[in-house]
């Protein structure tokens, strides 16, 4: 039982670093070259000027069902972890930008697709990111609701968005607690029986 509760704890306690800065557990680490990395300065599509917002980003490559979630910075400015390592560590096929399908959201706009990604499949590309802003009709008293549902994964909101970009963690942490509960089973299982009563 010790050992279970040991392992657990292990487990919890890796958690913190599986979503840490808001990023899931697969993405590596910045070392060397990069392999794909997207970068973009959005801008506000009415006046043509960066946005004083943070961006939130979600790239999905549906071959691979990798999801990467991942913040830019106040003045709209944004670049993605590698992307193209992290589909390397589970793909062997070329990585097909076609398919790929970055969404961005930030506060007071609507939430975008963006429509063109470059072919380029290596090194680091920049894209061309323009968000329309809301307009005062949506802030009403209806925006949390809306806000809420323009969220990646979240139920109700636009059929284009990606599922919830934590279901890798919860079935990883899943993975991790039933293979904990079997190796409590097998070494209880293994114990050779007492002879000394």
């Amino acid at each position: 039982m010790k050992k279970l509760v040991m392992v657990a704890a292990l487990v919890l306690a890796s958690a913190g670093r599986l979503l840490a800065n808001d990023q899931s557990f697969f993405l590596p680490v910045y070392r060397g070259p990069v392999e794909l990395v997207y970068f973009a300065r959005v801008k506000d599509a009415r006046t043509g000027r960066p946005i004083q917002k943070k961006p939130y980003v979600t790239i999905v490559d549906p071959f691979t069902g990798i999801v990467i979630p991942f913040q830019g910075d106040a003045p709209g400015h944004f670049r993605s972890p590698d992307i193209g390592a992290a589909i390397l560590e589970v793909s062997s096929r070329p990585i097909d930008t076609k398919m790929m399908e970055i969404m961005i959201t930030a506060a007071g706009y609507k939430t975008m697709k963006v429509g063109y990604i470059p072919r380029q499949s290596k090194g680091a590309v920049e894209l061309n990111v323009k968000m329309e802003p809301k307009t005062n009709a949506d802030n009403t008293a209806a925006s949390a609701p809306i806000a809420a549902a323009s969220q990646p994964g979240a139920p109700g909101g636009d059929s284009s968005t990606p599922a919830d970009s934590a279901k890798p963690t919860f079935f990883l942490l899943a993975a991790c607690f039933g293979l904990a509960a079997i190796l409590a089973v097998a070494l209880t299982v293994d114990r050779p029986d007492s002879t000394g009563r």
